[in-house]
Parts: C-alpha cells; structure tokens; sequence
C-alpha cells in the first residue's frame, strides 16, 4: 500500500477526494431520486438535471498525478459496470480533486473491503429514464472491481460500445460499433491467419452475430462502403443488425 513518512516517523496513507459528474443522453438516461452513499463512495443528483449524476469516491496515492490515474480508472470501470447493469451508456464531464486527508495507516487498514458477488446481467432495453434504487448502485459498485480482472481487449471493446451508445447520430454510432466489433474480432482470435481481411471479418461476423454468409458479406460491404467512400445509406439500414450483434456479444462477457 502506498505511504508517505513523516517527521516521527509515523506512517501514513494520503488519501484524494474526487467529484465527477456522470452524462447520458437526454433520450436514454439514468437518474437518482435522492442521494445514495455506499462506503466512501457518493450518488447524488444534480437538480432537475435527469441525465446527469454527481459521483463523490476517494482513491489512495502518493501524489496529485498517480491519485488522478487511479480516478480516471475507477470512473471508466464505474462507467462500464453502468453499462453492463442497465444498458445506458454514461461518460464522465469532469473529474476534480475536492480533498486531500493524511490518515495513519494503522486507521486506514479498518475501512471496508467490498466482496464481489455481482453477476452481471445486460437489460434487454429500457425506458426513457432508469431510476437507480440503492441496491442497484450498490451492484454496480461491486461489478466495477470485477472489471479490473477484465482482458484489456475486453476493456476496449466495452469503451467503444459504451461510446457508440451516446451517440445520437446513428452514423457516428455504428462507426463506433464497427471499431468495437473489431476489437472483439481481435480478441476472440478472427484475425489469425493468411485470409485477407475482409475473408477474417466475415467469418467473425458469421461466428459472433451468427449471420448467414451473404449476411456478413453485405454487413462488411456497408462497413466498407462507409469507411473508404462515405456511402451511408445502407449504413442506416444495417445499424440495428449491428446493435443487436453487439447486445449479444456483451450477454456473453462474465
């Protein structure tokens, strides 16, 4: 655990206060009906602002960069445990230090130690608005340290789909699922081999979306048509396939 020495040579934990404020969209959102605080970390709403939520945590560290990594870390987990518990996709607007305490490390070592038990269960769809109960936040909490024993590619995978649901352009989305797809693609092992790329994309897409081989052909097609000439249309029509090819990939994730 990281410490500082002091005068006396007492041992310490410094520890950071962080204030973030979570966005969704204003179609597609979460929101709280009154503050939740599980352990050191904070829920409260901002207001009448229905897409937004205030997020008050507190990490360890040595000094003001190594304590923003740490936040910035915790508040993607948080962001993704979102997205796995409700299917809404939220991203941070900011995050500021709003404290700093020196604790002894002997206290320190008493605060609680969250058990992971979570199982993570993607929501079909939802409404306009989700409101979160306390033991719904207090299962996001729990999903958000498993997700640091995730694959990095997984990691990848669920930032872009992330990414790709806030989007409101429906084109800008189905880039941003396409670049998912492709880390997916990557991780499962599809890119292997002598084929050519597209002969490795269309087989992922037969193997991952279970698409029929004219299916995944004309998906590719559209992805290129989109990428190297900025054709669209077929684009819209091939977003909901995508999403729902998505939807399942992220059911599968344990």
């Amino acid at each position: 655990m990281p410490h500082l020495i002091i005068g006396g040579g007492l041992s310490i934990t410094k520890l950071y206060r962080f204030k973030t404020i979570l966005s969704s969209r204003e179609d597609r959102y979460i929101y709280l009906e009154k503050p939740v605080r599980i352990d050191e970390i904070e829920f409260r709403p901002i207001g009448s602002q229905k897409n937004k939520i205030e997020v008050l945590f507190t990490v360890e560290a040595d000094s003001d960069k190594e304590a923003r990594i740490k936040a910035e870390k915790f508040i993607d987990d948080l962001c993704t445990a979102i997205l796995l518990s409700t299917n809404i996709a939220v991203d941070d607007d900011s995050i500021d230090i709003i404290g700093i305490q020196e604790i002894p490390k002997s206290d320190y070592g008493r605060t609680k130690t969250i058990t992971i038990q979570a199982v993570i269960t993607l929501k079909d769809e939802v409404s306009v608005g989700l409101s979160l109960s306390e033991p719904h936040i207090k299962s996001i909490i729990e999903i958000t340290g498993k997700i640091g024993s995730f694959n990095e590619l997984i990691k990848r995978f669920l930032r872009w789909y992330r990414w790709a649901l806030l989007e409101k352009d429906p084109i800008d989305r189905f880039t941003k699922l396409w670049i998912a797809f492709e880390i997916w693609a990557e991780y499962k092992g599809h890119k292997r081999g002598q084929q050519s790329e597209k002969a490795k994309i269309v087989n992922a897409l037969m193997k991952e979306c279970e698409f029929s081989e004219g299916e995944a052909k004309e998906m590719y097609k559209t992805r290129s048509a989109l990428f190297h000439s900025g054709t669209y249309n077929k684009a819209l029509n091939k977003l909901t396939q995508l999403e729902k090819c998505l939807v399942n990939i992220v059911r599968r994730i344990r």
